[in-house]
């Protein structure tokens, strides 16, 4: 049965970069979120109250394919984003800032669970914590203009929910990187000591 590690941050907080290190330096494959092809995500930056809905079930149906593919083709792969922020984070952002109807998260509610009853959780998840200064600063460093025109109290509630999130968090070991602390971009230096950590988790040689 191969490895699936999936990573869970929020976003800029480095979660792609990591994910290709990690997929390199232990020979895995890497799935990458789709976004430069993904047909909402543009759109929904502009006005989350008419795409919001789209984008996530996109998110959700094109994970739950991407996971099952590889649970059937027996692959070690590194996935970018997990699953579960979909509905942890995402959608419950979106319901509660009324930019997500009822009867919109209800029935992506529904999805979501019956998705999960149906997927093997991951071997490990690799849990990027950051502060929204650092989201703010990676997310410059990438200059995406869909991003940098977002209103920071949106990172901020991201951040609030993912700190509530983890906590409870229980389908698997869990492995913490610091962004304050570990930037392997400008530190490449430190990827070694990740890599180890991880390994020792996953019981590779």
């Amino acid at each position: 049965m191969g490895n699936i590690v999936v990573m869970a941050g929020n976003v800029g907080a480095g979660k792609s970069t990591f994910a290709k290190v990690i997929a390199e330096q232990l020979g895995f494959d890497v799935h990458h979120e789709r976004v430069e092809n993904n047909p909402f995500l543009e759109e929904f930056y502009y006005d989350q109250k008419e795409w919001s809905y789209h984008l996530q079930s996109y998110f959700l149906v094109h994970r739950y394919v991407s996971l099952l593919k590889a649970e059937k083709e027996n692959k070690n792969i590194v996935f970018d984003r997990s699953i579960y922020e979909d509905y942890e984070i995402f959608s419950k952002n979106l319901f509660s800032s009324g930019k997500m109807t009822k009867r919109e998260f209800y029935a992506y509610e529904e999805m979501y669970s019956a998705i999960c009853e149906c997927l093997r959780p991951p071997d490990l998840l690799v849990y990027i914590d950051s502060d929204v200064d650092t989201i703010l600063t990676r997310i410059r460093r990438r200059g995406r203009a869909m991003e940098l025109q977002t209103p920071i109290s949106y990172w901020q509630r991201l951040d609030n929910l993912y700190k509530s999130w983890i906590r409870k968090y229980n389908y698997s070991d869990i492995y913490e990187i610091d962004a304050r602390e570990v930037d392997i971009v400008m530190n490449p230096d430190q990827i070694p000591s990740v890599i180890n950590d991880i390994k020792r988790l996953l019981n590779i040689n």
